[in-house]
């Protein structure tokens, strides 16, 4: 129904533009470069002006009419394909919310995501940042690499290697000259 409207709707287009064209404005318009001066009497004797204005006015209604009904079939259209697609994201967000539950529901058997060495989740505590001179570590029930990441960047404890030049430290001793 559709596809025989647009049809209809494009050679009515056609029409309107070719009677629109071959209607002598004051210089003449197309219809002078058609035999201009016999157009009165080829369309009778007052010329194209009333047979060409009507046409025009004809198929001008009938390509108002189609451009509405088109419009009309495009909306409701439209409005079928949103709700199917409203629908369609309503399912897919209630089985997402099925399938949380169930994860939610089910025990946790030691996934990659528990925070404890041995596999159980069952104590979990947060990793939280100590700031010690000694050990990073130290205090701490979280192992994994997410705790052992700030004993791998160094501790405070760890002196930077001295420059050339640069004074020794206070607490260094000297070596002690062994003994033969």
């Amino acid at each position: 129904m559709s596809t025989l409207i647009t049809i209809l709707h494009i050679i009515v287009c056609l029409f309107l533009m070719l009677t629109v064209l071959l209607q002598s404005g004051k210089g003449g318009g197309m219809g002078a470069a058609f035999g201009g001066g016999n157009a009165a009497t080829v369309f009778g004797g007052s010329g194209a002006s009333g047979f060409l204005r009507k046409l025009t006015a004809g198929a001008g209604t009938i390509f108002m009419l189609t451009s509405m009904l088109l419009a009309f079939l495009a909306s409701h259209n439209s409005a079928d394909a949103l709700e199917k697609f409203g629908e369609q994201q309503e399912k897919v967000a209630a089985e997402r919310e099925a399938a949380k539950k169930k994860v939610l529901e089910t025990p946790s058997t030691g996934s990659a995501g528990s925070a404890s060495a041995s596999g159980s989740a069952s104590t979990m505590v947060p990793l939280t940042p100590v700031e010690s001179t000694g050990s990073a570590a130290t205090g701490s029930a979280a192992t994994g690499p997410a705790a052992q990441a700030p004993a791998s960047m160094g501790t405070p404890a760890e002196a930077p290697p001295a420059a050339a030049g640069s004074a020794k430290p206070a607490d260094a001793k000297p070596a002690e000259k062994p003994s033969k």
